[in-house]
């Protein structure tokens, strides 16, 4: 499986192995043409993803024993002569980046798909693709009405790539979990973070909040609570629980409108903020804002609707996993409309013993609700 953190995996690699070479993070960076905090970035990302330090110090750039053994067991990797008939390796991140689109395309069958489960564009596919094909001087794609396949020249390279990807099982099988790193819980930004770190019993965790649900694609978290359904490849979702969903206003609304009497009368004579663009909204959702009369639509994910129900625009209906301070909950009114919630952490993680202990407490959590 082929996946943006295995490209990140490989591209940071790259960078230890020039590092290996320059002992210095500004010539490294000037090497293969980005910034000297891209090099830092991508280093302390390795660094996670094996569980163990490669510089003894960020500010000599000496590599620790770990990270030579690394350098000396990957190079030949990127250094060798991919093509017999054109001096070309991999010690550039276009080259890589290139190559590693190639074989995703090749892998998933087309672009579209690639650049889906790679979480980009078809266009910045095809701009890779387009420079490796300057640089080599051929042509790499063959398209016709049935679609598009490498050519002699891609089909050679393809065949070499496999020597490049057996590196990946490594950081995999590799990871230990330092003891000292925390968890860290990626939230949908309308899950209550205080809800969530009341109901666990270990204090090891950075919660993470997102405007909209995070970004299941990306290594920049460990263990997910989202409202849509996770779509990338590299992750198991562990439980997914229909949370129930209720109404809310702030006592502001309450004090001016009154409290509904009851269902009918909140659809016909007060203010509803409209979230069914939100992921959580289900058919019970948007049919209820069908027959309110007065509505405001809050399309913008980033605008949380609780938090313009707490500055008196309305009643709000959101999951039960929201914070309710400065919020009255309308418990009398029925609410039939729920949200799913799934619970996912990446694959490589989720059998190491604090990560089964954090999932543990997690469907416990869930299952109070």
């Amino acid at each position: 499986m082929l996946t943006k953190r295995n490209l990140k995996c490989l591209e940071g690699l790259l960078l230890l192995i020039s590092l290996s070479q320059t002992a210095s993070k500004r010539k490294t960076a000037a090497a293969v043409d980005v910034s000297v905090d891209t090099v830092s970035k991508y280093i302390v990302f390795l660094e996670a993803c094996l569980g163990c330090k490669l510089l003894i110090s960020h500010h000599n750039c000496l590599l620790t024993s770990q990270a030579k053994e690394l350098v000396v067991k990957s190079r030949d990797l990127y250094t060798k002569n991919w093509l017999p008939t054109k001096s070309f390796n991999l010690l550039n991140l276009k080259n890589l980046r290139g190559v590693f689109y190639l074989k995703a395309i090749a892998f998933y069958g087309n672009k579209r798909l690639a650049a889906q489960m790679l979480a980009s564009s078809i266009e910045t596919i095809n701009i890779y693709l387009e420079a490796l094909e300057k640089t080599l001087g051929c042509s790499l794609m063959h398209t016709d009405n049935r679609g598009s396949y490498p050519t002699f020249t891609a089909r050679k390279i393809l065949l070499k790539c496999d020597t490049l990807f057996n590196i990946l099982p490594y950081f995999r099988n590799a990871h230990k979990l330092d003891p000292g790193r925390h968890i860290r819980l990626a939230l949908a930004r309308e899950i209550d973070a205080a809800f969530v770190a009341a109901e666990t019993e270990y204090a090891e965790q950075d919660i993470m909040v997102f405007a909209d649900d995070p970004n299941l694609h990306t290594d920049d978290w460990d263990i997910a609570l989202t409202y849509s359904e996770p779509q990338a490849p590299d992750l198991d979702i562990i439980l997914q629980k229909k949370i129930p969903c209720g109404f809310f206003a702030s006592q502001e609304y309450l004090n001016e409108c009154g409290i509904p009497k009851n269902l009918l009368d909140m659809q016909q004579n007060h203010r509803i903020l409209d979230g069914s663009f939100r992921p959580y909204a289900d058919k019970k959702y948007r049919h209820l804002m069908q027959n309110c009369c007065k509505t405001c639509t809050v399309g913008n994910l980033n605008i949380l609707l609780t938090d313009m129900a707490r500055c008196g625009s309305g009643i709000c209906v959101v999951p039960l996993t929201i914070s309710q301070t400065n919020l009255i909950y309308l418990d009398e009114l029925p609410c039939e409309a729920s949200a799913t919630l799934y619970l996912s952490v990446h694959k490589g993680l989720k059998n190491l013993p604090p990560f089964q202990n954090a999932l543990r407490n997690y469907r416990h959590m869930l299952a109070q609700i």
